[in-house]
């Protein structure tokens, strides 16, 4: 199954439109923009966009930026404030929570469908899948590790034939690539993922339902607990940092 979220492994444009505006090859144009640059970092977090600057370096007008940043809005990447304009929704440990709670959820109901459509050629695109993240933890490559596993949960999804789970699990992807990408390049588990992983394909090759279950229900949580533990962590260390500032910056004054 071809994955909505083309963003991963190749970069290509994502086809999906984000509203009847997007039959307008400047909405999409803009659209994708942004969302390469949400990616990449060249737009933060609590970062302000400024509609002008980014139509410019875009190559558009600003309304098909505005209409690009309504349908990021309408899926919480970004948040509109009155008067004010745009800004890039901050990273909040309640809500990594809620999506891997979500994920928990569909990736677990959804293995009695995949142990009941599974065949040979979809385990045999699963275990490329999983050959393509072990190549990207033993290359130690941020960017392709992250993108990897999610392919390989996606591929396991799809096994299901369940559409419209599949379109939900993509669009938490989506949030977590967009918004949370530079977090979970450093705090994201490899070596027990990839051994989880090989775990669940195993479980499948041996018709084991209850293992896959088990096997899915504790890696997600596990990667879930430690992500949450680590941004708390270093939420907590800017916080010190920051009030070490201010005590330093009192004692210059006197």
């Amino acid at each position: 199954m071809a994955l909505m979220l083309n963003i991963r492994g190749s970069m290509k444009p994502d086809t999906r439109q984000p509203d009847s505006q997007d039959h307008s090859d400047l909405t999409s144009k803009a659209y994708q923009a942004i969302r390469h640059m949400l990616f990449c970092n060249q737009i933060m977090p609590g970062q302000k966009i400024k509609y002008r600057d980014l139509a410019a370096l875009i190559g558009v007008s600003m309304t098909p930026v505005i209409q690009a940043l309504k349908w990021l809005e309408f899926r919480n990447i970004v948040r509109r404030e009155p008067n004010k304009g745009y800004y890039v929704n901050e990273v909040s440990s309640t809500e990594i929570r809620e999506v891997y709670d979500t994920r928990l959820l569909i990736e677990v109901s959804l293995v009695p469908a995949i142990m009941k459509h599974m065949d040979e050629k979809g385990i045999e695109t699963l275990k490329r899948a999983h050959k393509s993240y072990a190549r990207a933890v033993d290359e130690n490559k941020h960017t392709s590790r992250m993108i990897t596993d999610m392919n390989f949960h996606m591929t396991l999804a799809s096994l299901s034939g369940c559409r419209i789970q599949l379109k939900m699990l993509d669009e938490l992807f989506d949030v977590l690539l967009l918004r949370y990408n530079r977090d979970l390049f450093f705090l994201s588990l490899m070596e027990t993922s990839l051994e989880e992983h090989a775990t669940i394909l195993k479980g499948l090759a041996e018709k084991d339902e209850q293992q896959v279950t088990n096997t899915l229900h504790h890696h997600i949580k596990v990667v879930r607990d430690h992500i949450i533990d680590g941004m708390e962590r270093l939420s907590a260390d800017e916080t010190e940092r920051l009030s070490v500032s201010m005590v330093n910056m009192g004692s210059s004054v006197k």
